[in-house]
């Protein structure tokens, strides 16, 4: 699918979904969304109604949209990282094998690992996978950057160390990560500064509105 916007940081979602064969795009207005039904994503761009932004959400309910405008919803805060050559490489991530035993994690998180056909960075304690590092979206510039670490292994850095061997070997194939998190998300937030992301735009999310 063309996609006529700017490769930003703020579109990576966007270009993502426009480069999946499955994707789907609905003309609103003088607006259009982009639709992911894997991914349960949709991305609005250019100027859509109050309207039309409610009736899609109540007809994609399972799906989170992403408006750049402050209609409703979650404010997120996206990040890059202006001198990614300070990042240390560190021993101990590995890439995620098909084999690898998921059954101890959260079915939310097997799912999403599972789906997922891109390289996934993992770290393991006691013999199981705890940590993971992946990149959802892709444009030509920049790749998105998803972190989850099982409740039973934070605070042991283990993030720090997925997210870095993830940074470091996208960085190598040309892209520069982007780092999207609720504002609430304090957790998220600060594994960004720690990691050197600054602030450099914003969007809203509607959240599914799933039953």
């Amino acid at each position: 699918m063309t996609l006529a916007l700017p490769d930003l940081p703020r579109w990576v979602e966007a270009h993502g979904i426009a480069a999946d064969p499955a994707s789907w795009r609905r003309e609103l207005g003088a607006g259009f969304a982009l639709g992911s039904d894997r991914a349960r994503l949709i991305v609005i761009a250019g100027e859509v109604e109050r309207a039309a932004l409610y009736a899609l959400a109540d007809e994609f309910r399972q799906h989170a949209i992403l408006v750049g405008e402050g209609i409703g919803g979650e404010r997120a805060i996206l990040h890059t990282l202006p001198e990614p050559e300070a990042l240390t490489e560190l021993e101990g991530a590995m890439l995620l094998e098909p084999v690898a035993p998921l059954d101890h994690l959260q079915p939310s998180l097997v799912e999403e690992l599972r789906s997922t056909t891109e390289r996934v960075w993992c770290a393991w304690v006691d013999e199981l996978p705890v940590a993971f590092a992946y990149a959802p979206w892709r444009s030509e510039k920049w790749f998105d950057v998803s972190v989850d670490v099982d409740p039973s292994a934070r605070q042991l850095g283990l993030g720090t160390l997925v997210a870095t061997a993830l940074i470091l070997d996208e960085r190598a194939r040309g892209r520069e990560p982007v780092w999207g998190a609720d504002e609430e998300n304090y957790a998220s937030l600060a594994l960004a500064k720690k990691l050197g992301f600054v602030p450099c735009d914003e969007l809203w999310v509607i959240p599914p509105r799933e039953g």
